[in-house]
């Protein structure tokens, strides 16, 4: 199973993802495979629908560390985006997240 981490998100006027940095990870080594490249959130919709894990990654003490699992979030208007799995977790929330330049 393939295994991605988002290192920053772009976030529109709602706070809801609509872009990413991200890229393929070594779970053995917690090293990137590939460079992290920018992307429209799809990508990570698509992965995720694939079966694929996607790890945030989160400021922390040694660098970029990661922490909560993606999951996919449909509006109404059919619309998809992602968000964190779980409860919310002080320091670990989509706004701690460095972010994307516009």
């Amino acid at each position: 199973m393939k295994v991605h981490a988002v290192a920053r998100v772009r976030l529109d006027a709602d706070g809801r993802i609509t872009g990413v940095e991200w890229g393929p990870v070594n779970t053995e080594t917690n090293e990137w495979r590939t460079e992290p490249v920018v992307t429209d959130v799809s990508e990570v919709v698509a992965a995720l629908h694939r079966g694929e894990d996607v790890f945030a990654l989160f400021p922390g003490p040694h660098g970029l560390e990661p922490a909560r699992r993606f999951r996919v979030v449909t509006y109404g208007s059919g619309w998809e985006t992602v968000a964190l799995e779980g409860i919310a977790t002080h320091a670990h929330e989509i706004h701690d997240m460095l972010h994307v330049e516009a």
